[in-house]
């Protein structure tokens, strides 16, 4: 008796939790080229849920001036191809460096469809600068970690001698002298405790990241009710994430600050939050990121200052001490995730990228 061989295909479920998984967009159309399906690296790629794509002209989701020749690949007879490092740009306006490749998919009962892969190549080059970035944040934060440490030791001493200086004076005119001694050693003793400060453990807790960032606008536009505006679009459906709720709130205050004093006269701030799908922070790749949005309507941050502008000291603020940028990426460093920065001369945006982790 003849034994009929069996082919097993994994569930539906399955097969969209795989498809999920990977880091490429995956999309497929049929014949009209419109959207059949979407995985969920494809929803972050194009910034639209899979409900939204789907029935949509493959066309529409890109330029009128699209530069790559994905779209006239795509109108060719049905022939497996990929290309390398093409430009692709949305209909947004947005534009990636991308390897891509076409798979005709063919079908006994129906039309033939298409299966699209793109898989962007900016990820790798973040990779490499979150890499150097990360190696000379390290290494600039245990100098000046040691530079704080050794300063912080005679400031005590100093102020101490102040003091007794001040009783001992009988011209009280002379206080003057010993109060700006006494003034500039607490400045530079909170400094160094700023510089020290990094060291202190997080405490991991269910987190609401629009509570402290609703938290945080109270707080500025308590300060500058007049000049500044703050623009919020939140995505209601961001769930808590783990991680140290003041350090979050120091963290995003350091942030906005910042884009405060970017703004010279009156402005905007705009605080954005979005979910991320398979995003890769240093060599781990994450399901679930939440990215947190902060711009502002300011000068822009020249290219060689955004180079740096993460390390100590570094700041183009004449008021400015150069530690609250760093202190921001430290933070959000020690909990998995990381901070991007794009600027022009119409603004600044910070991306806070946080992992979801389970509750």
């Amino acid at each position: 008796m003849q034994q009929s061989s069996v082919k097993l295909m994994p569930s539906t479920a399955l097969s969209d939790r795989i498809l999920d998984s990977l880091n490429a967009s995956i999309l497929c159309l049929d014949s009209n080229l419109c959207v059949s399906y979407a995985n969920a690296t494809a929803e972050a790629l194009f910034e639209c849920s899979a409900a939204k794509l789907i029935g949509r002209r493959f066309d529409s989701l890109l330029s009128r001036f699209e530069p790559s020749s994905l779209l006239t690949r795509l109108k060719l007879d049905a022939i497996a191809l990929t290309e390398h490092e093409a430009t692709i740009t949305f209909s947004n306006g947005k534009s990636i460096s991308a390897d891509y490749s076409v798979y005709p998919l063919y079908h006994q009962s129906q039309d033939d469809e298409l299966l699209i892969e793109i898989r962007p190549l900016e990820r790798q080059a973040q990779f490499a600068r979150e890499q150097q970035n990360q190696m000379q944040q390290q290494a600039s934060q245990q100098l000046a970690r040691g530079m704080a440490h050794e300063i912080n030791n005679p400031l005590g001493g100093i102020r101490g001698a102040a003091q007794l200086l001040q009783k001992e004076f009988d011209n009280p005119d002379w206080y003057e002298y010993t109060e700006v001694i006494i003034y500039e050693v607490d400045r530079l003793q909170a400094l160094t405790r700023n510089m020290l400060g990094c060291d202190s453990r997080i405490s991991r807790n269910p987190v609401n990241v629009l509570e402290v960032l609703e938290h945080i606008r109270k707080i500025i536009l308590a300060a500058e009710p007049e000049r500044i505006t703050i623009y919020r679009d939140y995505d209601p459906s961001i769930p808590e994430c783990m991680a140290d709720h003041d350090l979050l709130i120091q963290t995003f205050l350091n942030l906005t600050r910042n884009a405060v004093q970017a703004i010279d006269g009156k402005g905007s701030i705009g605080f954005k939050t979005r979910i991320g799908r398979q995003f890769t922070i240093g060599k781990i790749t994450h399901p679930l990121v939440v990215q947190i949005d902060i711009s502002d309507s300011g000068r822009g941050i020249s290219k060689e200052l955004s180079e740096t502008i993460f390390l100590p000291m570094i700041t183009d603020k004449a008021d400015g001490n150069g530690l609250g940028l760093p202190i921001a990426q430290d933070i959000i460093s020690r909990h998995g995730g990381t901070i991007h920065l794009q600027s022009n001369e119409n603004g600044t945006t910070f991306s806070v990228i946080l992992p979801l982790e389970r509750t």
